[in-house]
């Protein structure tokens, strides 16, 4: 099966699962507008490299696409994403695509009564009233792209079941896979320098220091807790690249100042190398997106035996259980996660019964290998029978 993966190029979701169907037998090119990426080929790019596409890229570049796709002999489209790479597919014309929606991807859309300001449009920045008009514009002209997308796949594959849920709302009938991308099971041991810039049990909260991900209310409760007496842990906070909410930047100068030896923040994006190294240290993490779909880092801090600490969207509820494998801060505000943070400390000085029964569930559900051979295995089957009934016409 020769399959093209469909996305950003320096998309961590794209590079791992594109690698993972390789490993499991499919023929991989990699497509995309912006400049090739290192390490990940063969890599075709439509059109001239751009490092920032907009809508209006995909727009122009949709025949492009069909066109490429056709010479390259693909027999399955796979866009990782639904937005853009997904409609941007649907608006070339290619048949058959098979899109992965991850994380947010319809819930964006989807998810009712979201505080304007943790939406994706705007984690970074304050609102303003042409940014509000904007994104009001873009919520209303968007959900049909969206059901003509789903509506034309040949399969729609969701990372967990809310978002499954979710596409009910854009399509009648089930035609949407269940599955985990998940993460390998099979890293070995080894170590690089990485000597950590704090002192204490690591406590890593590794999604992004934005408004989604909810980093002001982790940085107001570390300080509450800090300021309680805390002296258990070390928070190191990951903006993987992203820019600074003026919030979050407020709260890191405090907590830089006041707990210097308690709190660091990268503000550059780590290696692979080096995330993994941080996981072998984490005592615990925090994960408290807005609304979310199944995590890479949640994943990755199960299977490395830090105890996952977290807010309780469906996402979560669906995976994990309060007081079995985690801790639930229900409500997640500062003063709750403080509270949270001090009964961690003392379940951290037990024996830490979480980790067994976390990997456990990663190695039965979320074995990037053995999920890349499902996948495949179910595509084939829906490709013969695209293929016998698009030849009975």
């Amino acid at each position: 099966m020769r399959i093209a993966v469909i996305g950003p190029a320096k998309d961590i979701h794209l590079r791992r699962w594109g690698l993972a169907l390789r490993e499991a037998g499919a023929e991989v090119v990699f497509v995309g507008v912006e400049p090739a990426p290192e390490g990940l080929s063969p890599y075709y790019g439509v059109g001239e490299p751009i490092a920032a596409p907009t809508w209006h890229t995909f727009w122009q570049r949709r025949s492009l696409l069909y066109q490429l796709l056709r010479q390259l002999r693909v027999d399955v489209a796979h866009p990782i994403h639904l937005t853009p790479s997904g409609v941007w597919v649907w608006l070339s014309g290619f048949r058959p695509y098979v899109p992965f929606a991850m994380g947010a991807d319809i819930l964006e859309y989807a998810y009712p009564h979201l505080p304007l300001v943790r939406r994706w449009t705007f984690q970074h920045k304050e609102v303003t009233l042409l940014s509000s008009m904007t994104d009001f514009i873009r919520r209303k002209l968007m959900p049909p792209f969206l059901r003509a997308t789903l509506h034309d796949a040949l399969l729609s594959v969701g990372d967990n079941y809310e978002l499954c849920f979710s596409k009910k709302l854009f399509e009648k009938e089930k035609l949407f896979l269940e599955l985990q991308a998940g993460i390998s099971t099979r890293e070995g041991d080894k170590k690089g320098n990485f000597s950590l810039p704090v002192e204490g049990r690591l406590l890593l909260a590794p999604r992004g220091a934005t408004l989604l991900y909810q980093a002001d209310i982790i940085l107001e409760g570390f300080k509450h807790y800090l300021e309680a007496g805390g002296n258990e842990f070390a928070l190191i906070l990951l903006t993987n690249s992203y820019p600074l909410h003026p919030e979050v930047e407020r709260l890191s100068k405090y907590l830089e100042i006041h707990f210097v030896k308690k709190f660091f923040i990268f503000r550059k994006k780590l290696s692979y190398t080096e995330i993994m190294n941080l996981w072998r240290e984490a005592a615990a993490f925090i994960s408290a997106p807005v609304y979310d779909g199944y995590s890479y880092a949640v994943a990755e801090g199960r299977w490395y035996g830090a105890l996952p600490i977290v807010n309780a969207i469906p996402g979560h509820k669906e995976i994990l259980t309060h007081g079995y494998d985690s801790l639930f801060v229900e409500p997640f505000t500062p003063q709750r996660l403080a509270t949270t943070l001090r009964e961690a400390e003392k379940l951290l000085k037990e024996h830490p019964f979480w980790r067994e029964r976390n990997q456990r569930w990663i190695r039965r559900f979320s074995d990037l290998s053995a999920n890349a051979k499902r996948f495949l295995q179910i595509v084939e089957q829906y490709l013969s029978a695209y293929r016998d009934k698009k030849a009975w016409r």
